[in-house]
């Protein structure tokens, strides 16, 4: 799946998500944009979902999928921003998915 991504200040570029697996409470995948990719985990726990990318050392709350802005603002703790945009933006078209 490939999508758009857009940041203020920056050329837009293609996202694009690999679907690895999916269950009832998590799903994995690859997001990848502008030469680098990431291994997510995406899950789901009582009060809401997470996201964890272990290669990276990352973890960290999720709003709901659409909620750009707020998933942005959280990996832009662990990632620059076009990265955080690149999987926010991802876990946008992944909002009928998952």
């Amino acid at each position: 799946m490939e999508y758009i991504c857009q940041l203020s200040g920056c050329p837009s570029w293609i996202g694009k998500i690999e679907l690895i697996e999916l269950n009832e409470t998590q799903a994995e995948l690859d997001i990848s944009g502008r030469g680098t990719q990431f291994h997510v985990i995406i899950g789901k726990h009582q009060h809401g979902r997470y996201l964890c990318i272990p290669n990276h050392g990352i973890g960290c709350e999720l709003a709901t999928l659409r909620d750009w802005l707020w998933n942005w603002e959280q990996l832009t703790h662990f990632l620059g921003k076009i990265d955080a945009c690149t999987i926010a933006s991802g876990l946008c078209e992944l909002k009928d998915v998952l």
